[in-house]
């Protein structure tokens, strides 16, 4: 297809009355110029081929960009970027990350990029003109109704969805994901989960009846924040989060087993590179 000429104002004009059904005054704009109308097809939609090379990384923008509806997903998909680089990249600075670990940076987040063309080709999908898609529209506006489909939607569009491979075995469905933010009864009064992550060191929450898990890796203390507490509602029993909130392990069992502390262990030296055995 030849290269069309840039489009008129009468033409906006046209299109926006056959959108709107009304007519907008759209006025040439002022100043030196030059001005032009450019005629655009489809979206710019991109995601870059690699998130690392070397001692370059790509973060946010510069790593992929959206023809979605508004900035936020965007917005938010760089922030997690920079939290997932940020932990990682610490460590190798420090000289205490273990093998792996700041190449896991572009595993994770170039999937997660991914995940959010998905909902960037929707929402292009969903404003696109044509009775067709009207149809499409309407049936998406009564789905929206139902309060799973709304969760659904809002965790993909947030980026809350995203669940990485943490390299062991998926005994819990919290593992890879987002810790939830709970409400926890400690010797110092009721605190929410988030506010124990501001220190950007990995988490080891206790919810034992015992604080069996403190109790079984005296190793691990100072190395990271080992935090014994009571839940306000229903919750797992144990987790391991990764300074960006998400959970490395996880347990429901009320004294986790021995299969369950090796798991945990491994789970410690795999991402933080603490000890394996007392």
């Amino acid at each position: 297809m030849g290269r069309r000429p840039p489009m008129s104002l009468d033409e906006l004009r046209g299109s926006v009355r056959r959108v709107l059904g009304v007519d907008v005054p759209l006025g040439r704009p002022e100043g030196a110029g030059p001005h032009v109308l450019r005629r655009l097809t489809g979206g710019n939609t991109r995601v870059a081929e690699r998130f690392a090379t070397g001692r370059v990384f790509l973060v946010g923008d510069a790593a992929h960009v959206y023809s979605a509806t508004g900035g936020g997903p965007g917005l938010n998909l760089g922030l997690q970027d920079a939290i997932n680089l940020g932990w990682k990249l610490a460590a190798e600075i420090r000289g205490g990350a273990p093998p792996g670990l700041l190449d896991s940076y572009a595993v994770e987040r170039r999937a997660a990029a991914q995940r959010m063309v998905l909902n960037a080709q929707a929402q292009s999908a969903l404003i696109a003109p044509g009775s067709d898609v009207t149809g499409l529209r309407e049936v998406f506006t009564e789905l929206l109704r139902d309060r799973d489909t709304v969760r659904r939607l809002a965790e993909l569009v947030s980026g809350a969805d995203t669940r990485y491979d943490m390299g062991g075995p998926d005994t819990h469905p919290l593992i890879g994901r987002f810790a939830p933010d709970l409400d926890l009864r400690t010797p110092t009064g009721t605190v929410r989960l988030a506010e124990l992550t501001r220190t950007g060191r990995p988490v080891l929450l206790d919810l034992t009846e015992d604080a069996a898990l403190a109790a079984a890796l005296p190793e691990w203390q100072g190395q990271i924040d080992v935090v014994t507490a009571r839940p306000q509602h229903p919750a797992p029993t144990a987790l391991l989060l990764r300074p960006d909130s998400h959970v490395a392990w996880a347990s429901a069992a009320a004294r986790p087993d021995a299969a369950e502390l090796d798991a945990l262990r491994a789970a410690g030296q795999r991402w933080f590179g603490l000890p394996a055995r007392s």
